[in-house]
């Protein structure tokens, strides 16, 4: 039989202050971590980038940014997926975007060529739970018949923006002069 040692508290624990200090820093982390999370999911954030410019033209001009209605989707309504495990995956998975910017730091051209990937991908992060939200399927009343089979046939096998790819980002005709 081995004999083992009785393990002690660490003297830095015992003295008044020794707890507070993990405390305290554990309490800043979930307070500015938590603030920076609600800053960084924020429209203006997204808008702020000049990388994000043709993504918010073309928010701006579509349904989801402009309407007769005057409702409007916010960036973090379709691009983070719902409840606090997605939204960190995601903040964690988006660190790379300052790195990118400012250490790769592409020029308007480099970033052009890379822009089709990223907004093929930025669509296909888009969960379905972050449209039915908003858009209860079952009150929607299909215009026609094509759009009463569409959706029977693609409810429950495709994802939403499959097939309404330009509804939160409408097309944008280039503009002269612009790249």
């Amino acid at each position: 039989m081995s004999i083992q040692p009785v393990r002690t508290m660490p003297q830095w624990l015992k003295k008044p202050f020794g707890l507070l200090l993990p405390l305290c820093g554990l309490a800043a982390v979930l307070f500015f971590g938590g603030s920076a999370i609600h800053y960084t999911s924020q429209t203006e954030f997204c808008m702020s980038c000049h990388e994000m410019d043709s993504a918010v033209e073309s928010w701006q001009t579509s349904s989801h940014g402009s309407n007769e209605v005057g409702i409007t989707a916010e960036c973090k309504d379709c691009h983070i997926p719902l409840g606090v495990a997605g939204t960190l995956t995601t903040k964690v998975q988006k660190l790379k975007e300052p790195y990118v910017h400012f250490i790769k730091a592409p020029t308007q051209f480099q970033f052009s060529l890379m822009q089709p990937d990223l907004s093929a991908k930025a669509k296909a992060e888009v969960k379905d739970e972050n449209c039915l939200q908003c858009h209860n399927l079952q009150d929607m009343k299909p215009k026609n018949q094509t759009q009463i089979m569409a959706h029977s046939t693609a409810v429950g096998t495709a994802n939403c923006a499959s097939c309404h790819s330009t509804v939160g980002h409408s097309k944008v005709q280039k503009k002269e002069g612009k790249n």
